[in-house]
């Protein structure tokens, strides 16, 4: 016959398993430098990308005439490589910094972390689409010849990808209802996450049938008005993280290195 005794040992044993197993409200406590890294990953992805968006002097119409367009890009053939370079890199900071927010919210298993991982994969897949574009106009148009016709094809494709951005899996709507259930940062940043989530998809849907250049025109300066609002969120957010302090709790201590 079984000892009670025994059986209380297991069935405590068992409990305290699951307990540990179960995700907290605060999320993994991490270290000072760990949150540190984090916020300056946002903050600098956030700066690459207003930076790369605000080098270029505006561009032409696309409808202008071909020779204005090489021209255009033959002038400022620098200015857009290093608006793509800065880009990309700007992109890839700031969806590791959302990517770390889902960590510290304990939430990378559940539901909404996937969405979140997911959504981050095609923003930085539209990102590398929106590189190629600047790349392959700044490079067609110096070369010249028969690459003008690439450098046109290019440009078009550059201007459409900037709606893209907003089309693709709605990032802060997941990542904001991934806060709203943690207290990984104040609750009016989870608000407004899903509020740019909620608003972003039907914006570039608009955005679609509105295409231009630097997106003129009252939808794209909507479009650019939520941009900019989102790339302020993040550079909140990441000083935010840097300087608050974590709710203290049994779960393991992350030091930088350790994403376990």
């Amino acid at each position: 016959m079984p000892n009670i005794t025994d059986m209380s040992q297991t069935a405590v044993a068992a409990g305290q398993q699951r307990a540990a197993s179960a995700p907290t409200a605060s999320g993994p406590t991490v270290s000072a430098g760990w949150r540190w890294l984090a916020g300056a990953a946002g903050f600098a992805g956030a700066a690459a990308l207003g930076l790369s968006f605000g080098v270029l002097p505006s561009p032409p119409a696309l409808t202008a005439p071909l020779a204005a367009l090489t021209h255009y890009a033959a002038a400022h053939q620098h200015l857009l490589m290093t608006a793509a370079w800065l880009e990309g890199t700007g992109t890839a900071l700031y969806v590791i910094f959302v990517l770390a927010l889902v960590h510290l919210a304990g939430a990378r298993a559940g539901l909404a972390g996937r969405i979140t991982t997911l959504a981050s994969a095609a923003v930085l897949a539209v990102s590398l689409a929106y590189d190629v574009t600047l790349i392959a106009f700044a490079q067609s148009a110096a070369l010249g010849g028969r690459q003008t016709t690439t450098a046109l094809v290019a440009y078009g494709l550059f201007a459409a990808t900037e709606h893209v951005f907003l089309l693709a899996p709605p990032l802060f709507l997941a990542l904001g209802l991934i806060l709203l259930r943690t207290a990984t940062l104040p609750r009016v940043f989870a608000l407004l996450a899903v509020t740019f989530g909620v608003i972003a998809p039907f914006l570039g849907l608009a955005g679609l049938f509105t295409v231009t250049a630097n997106n003129n025109g009252p939808v794209g300066a909507a479009i650019n008005a939520l941009v900019a609002a989102e790339a302020l969120w993040i550079i909140a957010a990441s000083i935010t993280l840097a300087l608050r302090k974590p709710r203290l709790h049994s779960q393991k201590m992350i030091t930088p290195g350790d994403d376990r």
